[in-house]
């Protein structure tokens, strides 16, 4: 974790259009902006939230421990990301952890007066906004997991991610967040590249057939 303190590039974060999503202009002033490297935790399970934190480049990895000692990624959230608004609101212990996949750009604000956000209306309508969206996406990927083929799921993901192309996948993130097994992501990976929809060279991998993909395309 590093805590930036070149006053232009915070306020390069704060004048774009997500920042005032979150954070109401009254608290700018208290804004600070942190960044942290891969593998790096901005929060840990059962510690007390000392920040509201909002990820504005970067990815992250959501897990929870559960009570057989096993880690289970709950999510894999790519930027604008809020940490830390079900703590707030509930008053409870951090729910799970939140780990960089990447370097991320983090602009946080620490919570000395957490009664005083609970008290502002603006505030709370901009978390309470938040929160049914998020509510919202997570009723959709359940429903994805549920009504839809790994091979479906699949090439929805990998149009999301391709940059003229050519894309690259973290499979055990993958197999988590897809809610399946490793070994049937692989054959589903393999039959793709068997039908010559995609290609793969070394870690990267390449669009061969896009219209095939795009036949298996999840529609919201």
């Amino acid at each position: 974790m590093e805590i930036i303190k070149n006053s232009l590039e915070l306020q390069k974060f704060l004048d774009s259009p997500q920042i005032h999503q979150v954070f109401p202009k009254s608290y700018h002033s208290q804004l600070r902006l942190v960044t942290y490297q891969a593998g790096q935790a901005i929060c840990h399970q059962e510690d007390h939230l000392t920040a509201l934190s909002l990820v504005v480049t970067g990815k992250v990895k959501i897990v929870r421990k559960l009570f057989n000692g096993k880690d289970y990624i709950l999510d894999i959230s790519s930027s604008p990301n809020l940490i830390g608004d079900i703590e707030l609101l509930t008053g409870q212990r951090i729910v799970s952890s939140v780990i960089a996949l990447e370097k991320v750009w983090v602009v946080q604000l620490p919570l000395h007066n957490r009664q005083q956000l609970l008290k502002d209306a603006t505030f709370l309508y901009k978390v309470g906004k938040g929160l049914a969206t998020s509510l919202y996406l997570q009723n959709i990927q359940a429903a994805s997991n549920i009504g839809y083929s790994v091979k479906e799921r699949l090439a929805t993901h990998i149009l999301s991610i391709e940059n003229e192309g050519k894309f690259q996948l973290e499979l055990h993130l993958l197999a988590d967040s897809f809610g399946t097994s490793y070994r049937h992501l692989l054959r589903t990976i393999k039959d793709f590249l068997e039908e010559k929809t995609i290609a793969k060279e070394g870690k990267n991998y390449h669009i061969l057939q896009r219209k095939t993909l795009e036949k298996l395309r999840i529609r919201p």
